[in-house]
Formats: C-alpha cells, sequence, structure tokens
C-alpha cells in the first residue's frame, strides 16, 4: 500500500497550556517531549480521517478503521445478573465480572471508572498462528457509512471492509483489533497507573511501536522477559525459545512507581547505642569523583593513614568527612586486622529512601514463574485441565504487589481462566489489601475437539448448554474465592491457637512462682 506520509511537525505549547495537552494528550508527544501537532490534529477532526495520511509511527491497513472504533458509540448495554447479585455471599462483594465484547465493554467502563483504574494487566493474543486469534468486526457499516464517516472515496471503503471482515490473523488484523482496546484503556488509568501487555516475540515489536503511539514514547517504562519453559528440541535454527515478555507502560511516567521486594533489613543492629538508630557498615568509596575525593584519613587511635582503592574515591568530601566524625556516623576502629579498614562508615535505616528494593528486568526468570506453574495452579482448583498455557498466578501477583496499593483497582479485559482475579484476592490474603479487580471475558465458545475435557466440564458439571470460556473464568473466582477465604481462617485459627499457646506458657511460668 503506497502512503503518503507528511512529514511531522514539531512545536512546541505555551508553557501554561502544555501540562494540560500532556495529560490528556501524552501519546502526541514524543520521547523528547516534541508536541506532534499532525497527530493532535487527528485527534480534533474526526470525521476528516485521510487513510492516507499518517504521521510517523506505524502504519496498517485498517489503522484508521480502527481510530473510528476507538471513538464509535457503544451498540450495547450492560444488564445485571440480579439472580447472582442477591445471594448473601456475593451481595457486598465490590469485584466486577463481566462478559461480553471487551470493546464495547471498555466503553461503557469509560464513563463509570475513567482514571479510576491503578494497574491494567492483559494477556491478549499472541497471534502466533495457532492460538486461534482471527480477527472478527461485527460493525456493520455500509459503504456509503464508512465513506462518509472516513472522508475517503467508496472504492477505499470498499477494500477497508473487505479486509476487516476477512477473519484475517495477519499483523494488521491484530493491530487493528488491538488499537481501540489500548486507546480507551489508556483514559481508564490514574495518572499514576500503569499497563502490563504479556506478549511473545510475534507481535512484541508492533506491539511497542503501537504502545509508543497511544501512550508516547516518553511513557514506556520496560520490558520484562518471563522464562515459560525448560529447555527442549529447537525447530531446527538451533535456537529454542523458552521466553516471552511483559511489556510496561506508564500513564505518566513522571507519577508512575514500582516498588520491588522488601529490603532485608536482619544485618541492621546498633551495637553502641547510635541516637540515629539501628545501621550496617557501608563501603565509603564511590566509582566516580575528582581529586578533591581523594585525600588521606588518619585513624586517631592507630595513626595509620588510609587512601580509597585505586580507580575509586572517597563517598564525601574532606568537609563531610570532619562532620561525619563529629556526629558518629564515621567512627575510628581501635583495634582491627591490618586488612581491615581503620574505620566505620555507617548508614543507617532511617536514611533509606524506601523499605523496598528496585524492581529488575529479569525477576520472572525463575521456574516458579513458567506457564507449568500456571497450568498446576488451575489443574488443583479443578483436578483437570480446562484451560490451555493460563498465566501463573506468581507473575499476575508480583506485578499487582509492585504497582498497587492496598485498596487500588485492577483491570483485565482479557480475563481467560481468571488468573488476575485469583491473583488479586491471593495477594489481598497475604498483606490485608483491599484491592478491587474487574475482570472482562467473551463467552467464547470451547471447541469440543480441541478440548473434550473442557468442554464437558462445562457442560455436565456446569450445567451450561453451549461451553465458553466465561464459565470457566466464572467457576475459577468461586472456587478460588472460597480457597482463599478457607486459608484466611485457618491461618487467623493457627495464630489464635499459637497467642492461647503463649498465654496458657505464662500463667504456668506465674503459677510455678
Amino acid at each position: 500500500m503506497n502512503n503518503e506520509q507528511k512529514t511531522t511537525k514539531n512545536i512546541k505549547s505555551p508553557s501554561q497550556n502544555r501540562e494540560m495537552l500532556k495529560k490528556f494528550f501524552a501519546h502526541c508527544f514524543d520521547k523528547n517531549g516534541n508536541f506532534d501537532f499532525e497527530k493532535f490534529k487527528k485527534e480534533l477532526l474526526e470525521s476528516e480521517i485521510n487513510f492516507f495520511r499518517e504521521s510517523y509511527g506505524m502504519d496498517w491497513l485498517g489503522k484508521s478503521y480502527a481510530r473510528l472504533l476507538a471513538t464509535d458509540e457503544a451498540t450495547t448495554l450492560l444488564k445485571e445478573d440480579e439472580e447472582w447479585n442477591k445471594k448473601e455471599e456475593n451481595k457486598w462483594s465490590q469485584n466486577l465480572l463481566i462478559k461480553g465484547d471487551n470493546l464495547e465493554v471498555l466503553k461503557h467502563l469509560s464513563n463509570a471508572y475513567y482514571e479510576k483504574i491503578k494497574i491494567i494487566y492483559i494477556d491478549p493474543p499472541y497471534n502466533t498462528g495457532t492460538d486461534g486469534f482471527i480477527y472478527e468486526d461485527n460493525r456493520n457499516f455500509t459503504i456509503e457509512e464508512l465513506s462518509n464517516l472516513a472522508g475517503i472515496d467508496e472504492e477505499m471503503a470498499k477494500r477497508i471492509l473487505d479486509f476487516v471482515n476477512s477473519k484475517s490473523n495477519s499483523h494488521s488484523a491484530w493491530l487493528t483489533f488491538m488499537y481501540p482496546r489500548l486507546y480507551i484503556a489508556r483514559h481508564l488509568l490514574r495518572d499514576d497507573g500503569v499497563i502490563f501487555i504479556s506478549i511473545d516475540d510475534n507481535e512484541v515489536a508492533q506491539l511497542r511501536i503501537l504502545m509508543d503511539e497511544i501512550f508516547g514514547e516518553e511513557n514506556f517504562v520496560g520490558l520484562f522477559t518471563r522464562k515459560t519453559k525448560t529447555m527442549a528440541g529447537d525447530k531446527g535454527t538451533g535456537l529454542y525459545m523458552q521466553h516471552d515478555y511483559v511489556l510496561t507502560y506508564a500513564k505518566d511516567i513522571n507519577k508512575a512507581l514500582l516498588l520491588g521486594e522488601y529490603k532485608n533489613f536482619g544485618n541492621y543492629s546498633n551495637p553502641d547505642n547510635d541516637p540515629k538508630g539501628e545501621w550496617i557498615s557501608a563501603d565509603p568509596t564511590a566509582k566516580s569523583g575528582g581529586q578533591s575525593l581523594h585525600f588521606p584519613i588518619k585513624n586517631s587511635y592507630t595513626g595509620k593513614v588510609y587512601y580509597p582503592p585505586t580507580g575509586r574515591y572517597w563517598a564525601f568530601s574532606e568537609d563531610t568527612f570532619k562532620k561525619y566524625v563529629k556526629i558518629g556516623k564515621i567512627v575510628f576502629k581501635k583495634v582491627h586486622r591490618d586488612n581491615e579498614r581503620g574505620f566505620i562508615f555507617k548508614r543507617y535505616k532511617s536514611e533509606l529512601g524506601s523499605v523496598r528494593n528496585t524492581v529488575g528486568s529479569l525477576v520472572f526468570d525463575e521456574n516458579i514463574y513458567m506457564n507449568k506453574s500456571g497450568t498446576q495452579a488451575l489443574r488443583d482448583l479443578f483436578n483437570k485441565d480446562v484451560f490451555e498455557n493460563p498465566k501463573p498466578i506468581s507473575l499476575i501477583k508480583k506485578l499487582i504487589f509492585f504497582a498497587t496499593r492496598e485498596n487500588d483497582i485492577i483491570l483485565d479485559f482479557f480475563a481467560g481462566s481468571g488468573t488476575t482475579g485469583d491473583a488479586v484476592m491471593q495477594l489481598n490474603a497475604e498483606d490485608g489489601g483491599n484491592r478491587k479487580y474487574i475482570l472482562v471475558q467473551l463467552p467464547e465458545t470451547i471447541d469440543e475437539k480441541k478440548n473434550k475435557t473442557a468442554y464437558n466440564f462445562v457442560k455436565n458439571e456446569l450445567g451450561a448448554e453451549n461451553p465458553t470460556i466465561f464459565e470457566i473464568c466464572k467457576e475459577r473466582l468461586i472456587r478460588a474465592g472460597k480457597k482463599t477465604k478457607e486459608e484466611i481462617i485457618n491461618k487467623k485459627n493457627k495464630e489464635k491457637k499459637e497467642e492461647i499457646k503463649k498465654l496458657k506458657g505464662l500463667i504456668n511460668v506465674d503459677d510455678n512462682k
């Protein structure tokens, strides 16, 4: 397709309006903070979409059609399952499970949950050619309607409609499918929100550019690598792929923050009763510096002189060193071995900016994050294999831990077997949080020939006349909820027994006296 590409005009908005533009049109700024006026114009002139004029970014047949879908009004209504919600055990639930086309559902959510979601996790189709992804559109635009809406001639409108109705699994079809969903998803995120997307090599390159366009290049957070399987035979190239990715973007990179595991304070102590509290002996040197940071330090007890090692510098100036000695942050040793530094440089626990570590991009390289972990967890819950390749709870629970606090809302609009909801409940049970989830799942028909076990389970045990993945998702949330509740009760009972045991021990001691 020969597209005419117009040169992007980078303009600077007035300072008083710049932050407002960034808030609502972050995707119209490039990674250097320049405002892309052509992209901004397309946002404002929906009725003047031109299929042959695209600004910098990825271009594909169907892109302008995808933009239409992103801004087109919802054509459905959300209906409450009143019977289910009136049950005693469901009355006070603050979580949502919604059955339907996630594009339609996102449009409904964009009203009630605009800028209220803290994190979005999705596991969309990878478009591998074997995962069943086929783009099917249920918008029945006529050639004349599309021609008028898009401002194109009828010949081009016909070409577009032929493409979107062709049930394709091409890159263009996948991008046309993903664009409107991600576009709306961005508006649901809070300013400090983040989105995590599981993906593999089939579409990671396309997805990265698509996310740059929708979220803005500057809001790219990182790309996690997840180990999916152990080694096995390759496909004739000599390379065996055993990983996929979690692509991560922020709504606003300046407001989003991932926090890792809690730091280990086991080595901190206060043997000298320092009024500043617990401390550890830290390295007093730095990798960089100048001559002013390369001076002698003399032990006032032994008279021995110390310099920083070759290629390193003291982490403080000479004046700061004197101040540290005076306040007790640097303490000279009266006795020490010949190969030891003759002073202690204290790092106080109270000086730490956070009680949690940073997050590494290879954090998911352990076996607990592999596919078999997700399969086993679901097998344990159902006593059979009812869903192929569910994501491991450990992965999603860790992502939620990294990015949320106790009362945040988590959205997953490709819910699948419901792993995200399960992960939210488990994390809440572990840390006492009150996070809420919103899950969306299409009632996708289960193919009896491809997964007879799942088909029979949903039909015979759950009583669904036309078995779909939605029933599996719903049943998992029910079972996982009961299991988590039982675990919480058992944990509390155990803690209560331990407290009683301690009290009895104290009473016995007093009686002996």
